[in-house]
């Protein structure tokens, strides 16, 4: 099934047909949303063809009571006002709540260097939090979230490591400073290596940086971005990490990172926690210079002789964590560390 994209954003034409795929309505690729501008930038050509925007770093979904935050990226202004997962922001600025729209109020996009108040809902207690937008393509956003997220903690005698993954790039850049971050947690008894809501492509190196003598993924009938992972030649001499590994996944874990899961899971050291991905390894394509994207589904492409697509990955431990609960703690995160420190 192909699913044709064509919404109106920054002088492009982009609107969402009525036939999606799975886990993606038409609102959820319209310019009203977040995760289009996440699909446009990470699937552009160049750096200058990303859509930047005014946002504050959540990801969510809209609700009768407002905007659901789903996640929330570290270092961004979101994240420093104290946001948290679970929160519903009814409204900015005494208006209602819109995170596209909300902070980009010109027909072309230009940075907003006004603050913003908005009004949030936790469980029964509704406050007001100050906010500035940053102007930045969230392809540069989720990258630098990637850094931000990097922190080392004590649990009991042990030094549990934690990293967020938020976005994957095939970069030689971002290749580089994915394994200087691991690099950073090299000493770490255990670490959880986060890849919920992330997105993005998967390259050879990703693996080569947490496998030991990893040499080549078994991927067959690969279609889109897949084909060039067969074809990439690369080795990393040094794997600066070999101890016990937790990664959290989710509904929203999507492309190269579900991939990256499924492949590193498979180690004896290495255990999967949270709830399944969604198989969404296929392609975004654009249509000549209309702006419309097409996604094509990678239907006939297996991994390690398996289906993917619309399957996904199944955690070995299953914790779900419904966007209906809500609650001020992570309990996919403090499950990865009691895990860590069975196996460690």
């Amino acid at each position: 099934m192909i699913i044709r994209i064509l919404i109106i954003a920054s002088g492009l034409s982009f609107v969402a047909d009525a036939s999606l795929a799975q886990n993606l309505s038409a609102e959820q690729v319209s310019d009203q949303n977040l995760d289009f501008f996440l699909i446009q930038a990470f699937n552009s050509k160049d750096a200058r063809s990303r859509l930047a925007l005014n946002h504050i770093g959540i990801q969510g979904q809209k609700q009768e009571a407002g905007f659901l935050v789903t996640s929330v990226l570290e270092s961004y202004p979101a994240h420093r006002a104290g946001l948290n997962r679970g929160d519903i922001i009814t409204s900015i600025d005494g208006q209602p709540f819109d995170p596209v729209t909300g902070f980009n109020r010109a027909a072309a996009f230009a940075p907003e260097l006004n603050s913003r108040v908005l009004s949030v809902l936790r469980n029964t207690d509704l406050f007001e939090v100050t906010v500035t937008p940053v102007f930045e393509n969230l392809y540069d956003s989720f990258r630098s979230a990637n850094s931000a997220s990097l922190q080392q903690f004590s649990a009991g005698n042990k030094i549990i490591g934690y990293l967020h993954l938020w976005g994957l790039s095939r970069s030689s850049h971002d290749l580089i400073l994915t394994k200087l971050l691991i690099q950073e947690l090299a000493q770490c008894d255990g670490i959880i290596l986060d890849l919920r809501d992330s997105y993005g492509f998967l390259d050879p190196e990703h693996l080569q940086v947490l496998l030991i003598n990893y040499t080549k993924i078994d991927i067959t009938d690969a279609s889109g971005w897949l084909t060039s992972i067969n074809n990439t030649a690369s080795s990393i001499a040094d794997n600066p990490y070999r101890r016990p590994l937790a990664i959290l996944i989710n509904e929203r874990t999507r492309g190269g990172p579900e991939i990256l899961a499924n492949e590193i899971s498979k180690l004896e050291r290495i255990v999967s926690l949270g709830s399944a991905t969604p198989g969404r390894i296929g392609s975004y394509e654009q249509a000549g210079d209309s702006g419309a994207f097409s996604y094509q589904p990678a239907d006939s492409t297996q991994i390690d002789g398996q289906r993917f697509e619309n399957i996904g990955l199944q955690p070995e431990s299953v914790l779900e964590w419904p966007l209906s609960e809500i609650r001020r703690d992570d309990p996919q995160f403090e499950a990865a560390v009691t895990l860590l420190l069975g196996i460690i």
